[in-house]
């Protein structure tokens, strides 16, 4: 049974928590989509995975989905677990590994900018859990997997590649007549994915019928570097509204509100599109070579 202060966590985590994650809709599109494009044994092999999901986590994961306890657990809403165990002690140590941070002079992202915590080292710590213990299902290899579909869908999140002065967006403060969401990053994590497209269900059928027009290059760890990269470039994107580029280069931190183009929706839907695909086509590479 859970206890009263069980409760009160995750009603805690679900609503206190500031804005560091790629929100509940976007995980669960790059995780559903690299779901459906994997074998069909790769796919029994991860539904085995989630039936060693201890009571408590499973639910953890139906609460912060607003879903029954008893609910079966898909891999679409098990991938949001990263976010819902932010404020338990034993899993805090995991809270920086959903972004990485560099300085404003910085011009790319390379493999020298970070050597632990932070998103493209998480990324390869926990492919090589999943494929060290694929041998072994345990609830080891069951986290190595979740993490994996979580860090997938942040690292391709533009706002988790960025500064921590302003924590990467959050308080980058903003007015637009058509949203609730007051700061930058919160925006690009949730509020663009549910205009336009709206639903998961639309978003699926949308991103399904663009699954073959890019193909994606089989799994190397090198390529965790890349990914990290494209998001920066795009946070740096003068159309982005995030920062103000110097001659030089720098990314020059933005004072006041900012009050964002009435097109700012349209012109960045086709963006967050292709974030969700890539980040979709490349977990299904890399659970295709791991599992």
């Amino acid at each position: 049974m859970i206890t009263k202060l069980f409760f009160f966590t995750l009603l805690f985590i679900t609503f206190s928590n500031p804005s560091f994650a790629l929100g509940k809709l976007g995980h669960q599109i790059v995780c559903q989509l690299a779901f459906e494009h994997l074998s069909l044994a790769k796919q029994s092999q991860i539904t085995t995975l989630l039936k060693i999901i201890p009571e408590k986590h499973q639910r953890l994961i139906n609460h912060y989905h607003y879903k029954k306890q008893s609910s079966p657990i898909t891999f679409a809403n098990a991938c949001a677990w990263a976010d819902a165990i932010k404020q338990l002690d034993n899993f805090k140590a995991y809270l920086p590994w959903h972004y990485m941070n560099v300085p404003r002079d910085h011009i790319n992202i390379t493999a020298n900018d970070c050597s632990k915590n932070c998103i493209p080292q998480a990324i390869l710590q926990h492919q090589k859990t999943l494929a060290k213990t694929k041998k072994k299902a345990n609830w080891q290899q069951v986290q190595a997997l979740l993490f994996l579909g979580h860090w997938l869908g942040d690292i391709h999140q533009p706002l988790h590649i960025s500064f921590s002065d302003d924590l990467g967006g959050n308080n980058v403060k903003f007015s637009h007549s058509t949203t609730q969401c007051q700061n930058l990053h919160s925006y690009w994590d949730k509020c663009i994915l549910y205009k336009g497209k709206s639903s998961k269900k639309k978003w699926l059928a949308l991103l399904t019928k663009k699954w073959n027009q890019h193909s994606q290059p089989n799994w190397q760890a090198e390529q965790v570097w890349q990914w990290a990269d494209e998001s920066f470039q795009l946070a740096k994107s003068a159309n982005l509204n995030y920062c103000r580029l110097t001659n030089q280069g720098s990314c020059q931190k933005l004072t006041g509100k900012i009050r964002l183009p009435v097109n700012y929706l349209d012109q960045h839907q086709v963006v967050i599109e292709q974030r969700l695909l890539l980040a979709a086509q490349r977990l299904t590479k890399i659970l295709a070579a791991t599992l």
